[in-house]
């Protein structure tokens, strides 16, 4: 893989290949991934390498190489699902991180992670920024932001690529023709409480830049910043109104990342394939619905159509620093 940029001695950090977004649901992760292969096509990744001369666990020889950490007391697959790396994770203890998160959070993301070219210098100059690491899994090479340090959003930094991307010119598995067509993740949701703290936290630590143009809310309902953190867009949404459909998500569980929306060419044509699926739909926008997570294995899932999602990335300009 082309190394990630390098890094200079002071924040943000450099954030290379988007590693992968982490789901967690209360199904069981082979039921999960089955799931994700027949209604969206992902497709099976063969496992990570380190990026340096370090010491790295062999390949897994599970389908979708993720395999098993002992130091996190978790299992996990790695598929490729419109045009990104996905990781379901399952607990294999039930004092696990993953276990906690599940039993706090319930099912939905639980976190990004990137590749970085200096993970010993990333994890230094958080630590100046006063940013508590968590989630240190040697063999693993990665470690967590504690996500009262990152506005509520689990990040994680890894010097490990994925062996077969896609984006490098690797070739994945054939997998039979998705249920529902799904051409890009629009968007990966966190319901927090102040939509602008957050979002300036994560540009002093990411450099991440406010987008403009994808369909949002009535402001009087929710406060929504979209931000691009170098090739993901992350929409934070603050609920103002019981009516936002937000809102019990922030009184039950917090701050968190909440669901995923996926971009569709036809969402009429989706909505079709959700009857023949069993997947409810409780509730709907111009160009938008959302699904009912009882009928997705408990995974909150936003669609919309790709001719209302902002095409590229409309710069608002740069965010304020918070100090």
């Amino acid at each position: 893989m082309p190394a990630p940029p390098s890094q200079p001695p002071a924040l943000p950090v450099r954030l290379g290949d988007f590693h992968r977004l982490g789901l967690v649901s209360d199904h069981p992760g082979p039921e999960v991934a089955a799931w994700l292969e027949r209604v969206l096509g992902a497709r099976p990744l063969a496992g990570t390498a380190a990026l340096h001369d370090f010491w790295h666990p062999a390949p897994s020889t599970d389908p979708a190489g993720g395999g098993t950490s002992a130091e996190s007391a978790a299992r996990s697959w790695l598929w490729w699902i419109a045009g990104l790396p996905f990781a379901v994770f399952e607990a294999t203890d039930d004092t696990s991180a993953v276990a906690d998160f599940l039993r706090r959070y319930g099912p939905g993301p639980h976190s990004f992670a990137w590749c970085v070219n200096d993970l010993w210098t990333v994890e230094q100059l958080l630590r100046r920024a006063d940013v508590r690491i968590t989630g240190t899994d040697v063999p693993g090479r990665h470690f967590f932001m504690h996500p009262k340090d990152s506005g509520g959003i689990l990040v994680e930094w890894t010097d490990t690529y994925l062996r077969d991307d896609p984006r490098d010119g690797g070739t994945l598995p054939a997998v039979a023709a998705p249920a529902v067509e799904v051409t890009h993740v629009a968007w990966t949701t966190a319901v927090v409480r102040d939509a602008a703290r957050v979002a300036g936290v994560l540009h002093r630590l990411t450099g991440a830049q406010e987008i403009a143009g994808n369909p949002r809310a009535d402001e009087d309902i929710e406060e929504t910043v979209d931000l691009l953190v170098h090739d993901i867009v992350l929409r934070l949404i603050a609920p103002r109104s019981a009516r936002s459909r937000h809102a019990e998500v922030l009184e039950r569980r917090g701050e968190r990342l909440y669901s995923v929306c996926w971009g569709v060419p036809d969402l009429r044509g989706a909505a079709h394939a959700f009857e023949d699926l069993g997947i409810g739909v409780v509730d709907e926008a111009p160009g938008r619905l959302w699904s009912d997570p009882a009928t997705t294995l408990g995974l909150p899932f936003e669609w919309t159509e790709d001719s209302v999602v902002a095409p590229g990335a409309a710069l608002e300009g740069p965010l304020p620093r918070t100090p």
